[in-house]
């Protein structure tokens, strides 16, 4: 049909996500550059980042950004009743959150 994208040209949650979903799980690094990959895949893509209200977010950080988009997915799969992947992805969200919290620990006591 005209005027519509062909599917295959579309980005795919685990394809997006693949470089923070293989990232090695002890490397801080590696996870960052993974987060900082996804984001501008979403960025490139064209994707908009809004808040609760549906409204376009302003000053989303990377990591919000792949959270946010974890979430999605992890909605998306409860509702395919993949429930076993989608508590996976929690565990994903959680070490991302752990990231931060060590990044901003780390900046904080810089000078």
């Amino acid at each position: 049909m005209a005027g519509y994208p062909d599917p295959a040209d579309r980005l795919s949650f685990p394809d997006i996500l693949d470089p923070v979903l293989d990232a090695p799980a002890d490397d801080d690094d590696a996870l960052d550059e993974a987060i900082n990959v996804v984001a501008e895949a979403l960025a490139d893509s064209g994707t908009l980042i809004v808040d609760a209200l549906g409204r376009a977010a302003y000053g989303v950080t990377d990591e919000e950004a792949v959270l946010g988009l974890l979430d999605t997915y992890i909605r998306v799969l409860l509702h395919l009743g993949e429930v076993e992947e989608a508590a996976e992805l929690g565990d994903v969200i959680e070490r991302i959150h752990r990231f931060q919290t060590r990044r901003k620990r780390r900046g904080s006591h810089t000078v």
